[in-house]
């Protein structure tokens, strides 16, 4: 399933809305923006492009880029009236707000998307590293988190490769990890052969190296390896089965602490920001329940 896809399992998308947003209710999605998402979005990506110019005069990441983009300002106020209307502390109720957040989630990452641009990525590692708020980096490590969730398989990798020369610590760290998992990701998930499964397992020790006790890395290499060994046991059922004392190498053990850790971040008092809590969802309907993007192998 495409991630409309398995955002559709939640629900239909809502009506957009009769009339345009008054000024109030656009001073308040810009509000929610910048104190909600602006920072999910940017501590998920590693990138400050979210972080829209205010400046209605400025010619990069101006917030006209939202504002004008009228699908997800009528998301926004349906999301808003929803949440108004809401009147218990009841889950249940929650449920409706919850499946709009995620339609905006998803379509705040898609933001990227809207910037033009001539600049081919075509990266090496000589090169000077790419601006944190590169659009094109940004725009990149979308279509790969689209890809992991999706079961797709990358045909190149347009992230920056790992730099050459003396790098921040921490830099490198992020540039490397995004760059070996779009070179998981080119590897041919339907093979079952020695050689690709072991390419496989050797982009995922070295995501694995890089992780820093970082949050989103977390999530992402949680999915990949939902996404990899899920292909041989189903997550849930594994879950309940592996032996206590099971090896941390053992692929079965590896599955149980993703489903766990993936499960765990999705839930209400889970991920530490609202687009991880929805993103992580997305990964569960994916690769545990329903399952919808799992490739099972004999």
């Amino acid at each position: 399933m495409k991630v409309d896809e398995l955002i559709a399992l939640g629900g239909p998308l809502p009506p957009p809305p009769a009339s345009p947003p008054s000024a109030e209710m656009l001073d308040e999605i810009t509000k929610l923006y910048y104190e909600v998402y602006v920072p999910g979005l940017g501590l998920f990506f590693e990138s400050k492009w979210f972080n829209l110019n205010k400046d209605v005069s400025a010619t990069k990441n101006p917030l006209s880029i939202l504002h004008n983009n009228h699908p997800i300002i009528g998301l926004f106020t349906s999301f808003l009236e929803s949440i108004s209307s809401v009147k218990s502390t009841d889950p249940a109720d929650m449920t409706y707000p919850g499946h709009l957040e995620t339609i905006i989630v998803w379509a705040l990452a898609g933001l990227p998307n809207a910037i033009e641009t001539t600049r081919v990525a075509n990266h090496r590692p000589q090169d000077p590293l790419p601006a944190d708020d590169d659009p094109l980096e940004v725009r990149s490590r979308l279509h790969v988190f689209e890809a992991l969730l999706t079961g797709g398989t990358l045909n190149k990798n347009l992230l920056f490769p790992p730099p050459i020369g003396t790098v921040v610590p921490a830099k490198r760290n992020e540039i490397e990890f995004w760059y070996y998992l779009a070179q998981y990701l080119r590897q041919g998930h339907s093979s079952s052969s020695p050689a690709d499964r072991s390419m496989r397992e050797h982009y995922l020790g070295l995501m694995r190296s890089v992780l820093d006790g970082r949050e989103n890395r977390d999530v992402l290499y949680s999915i990949a390896v939902l996404r990899e060994y899920t292909a041989y046991w189903d997550a849930p059922s594994n879950e309940q089965v592996v032996p206590a004392r099971l090896e941390e190498s053992d692929p079965r053990c590896k599955l149980a602490v993703a489903t766990r850790f993936i499960r765990d971040e999705s839930a209400t008092t889970g991920g530490t920001t609202n687009v991880v809590r929805r993103f992580a969802d997305l990964a569960c309907r994916a690769f545990v329940r329903p399952g919808a993007n799992v490739n099972r192998r004999s």
